[in-house]
């Protein structure tokens, strides 16, 4: 069996898995040549999708990110899986550290600060007082969600469905009644992945329902927010701040006013990634252990429905 590491691993974490599985042939990147590709079995991570077309005797794919809708021309003998549980701790801390930062008009200050200016912006609100609604109630929102809940907000959630609530949630909603609660909340986050019912979910008018002064926070996906209907909504000074680590396109092109509009705060999409090492460590725990089920005929974990793209 050959397996390839789409990324390169450490020496160790390779030697570990060789010393593990001597008869398994695995591959590091920085090994690696198309041929080696074409002709593998398993893969870790994710390569563009034009190479895993010419993968003739692929029978796995695990993707090392939560995202896979890339991914959903994979045939039915193909399994596919993601590494939906790795990226919570990391994704989820810049939530909270870009929410602080439009809460308490950080970003306003530092502006401020380059014109060498110094003066009171008045009232801020605390994480005691805020209503937060988290979209997307995956491994990335739900740790947003209890994290927010641990410091004192009233925190609600959106899922596609209300099978469950967890209690750091005071309710859950569905995409299709999540307008019952939008109008009240300060902070709305956004930790969706990209299928047909999410494009564009944030349009104008959504956006405008949204409470003035509230804080737009997403890291899910850019197509989630129509950009220039937020360009509007915040040229009006509908909002208080938009934080996103996603865009549509993306990336921004570097022309687009977005990039300049007042109180927008933009991150290249990096708070997941390998940034953070403990994330890359938590893929390759998702791997081993689906490596260990896929040895032993057993059901995998994390496998993707490719008709929805997670």
């Amino acid at each position: 069996m050959k397996i390839i590491f789409a990324t390169d691993l450490p020496a160790s974490k390779r030697d570990r898995f060789t010393a593990l599985y001597s008869d398994i042939q695995f591959i590091n990147r920085s090994h690696y040549d198309l041929s080696d590709v074409l002709d593998a079995d398993v893969i870790l991570g994710n390569l563009p999708t034009d190479v895993i077309r010419r993968c003739t005797n692929l029978k796995w794919l695990q993707l090392d990110s939560a995202g896979a809708n890339n991914y959903s021309f994979l045939g039915d003998d193909v399994i596919l899986t993601n590494a939906s549980g790795a990226y919570g701790e990391a994704i989820s801390e810049h939530m909270l550290a870009a929410m602080l930062m439009g809460l308490k008009n950080l970003g306003r200050y530092y502006d401020m600060q380059k014109e060498h200016e110094s003066y009171n912006l008045g009232s801020v609100r605390t994480i005691s007082c805020l209503k937060v609604l988290s979209v997307g109630m995956g491994d990335i929102g739900s740790s947003f969600a209890q994290k927010l809940s641990l410091l004192g907000a009233e925190v609600y959630g959106v899922r596609r469905s209300v099978h469950d609530v967890p209690d750091y949630v005071k309710g859950m909603y569905t995409m299709k009644n999540m307008d019952d609660i939008l109008p009240e909340c300060d902070v709305v986050a956004l930790s969706m992945p990209e299928t047909p019912e999410t494009i564009r979910m944030f349009d104008e008018a959504r956006l405008r329902r949204m409470k003035k002064d509230a804080i737009l926070v997403n890291v899910g996906r850019g197509s989630a927010v129509d950009t220039d209907a937020l360009f509007r909504v915040m040229r009006d000074g509908h909002l208080a701040a938009a934080c996103l680590d996603v865009t549509d396109p993306e990336p921004l092109p570097k022309n687009h006013p977005l990039w300049t509009a007042d109180r927008v705060y933009i991150t290249p999409h990096i708070s997941g990634r390998f940034n953070a090492e403990v994330t890359y460590d938590k893929v390759l725990a998702i791997f081993e252990k689906n490596l260990k089920h896929y040895l032993n005929g057993e059901p995998l974990e994390n496998v993707v429905d490719k008709k929805i793209g997670y």
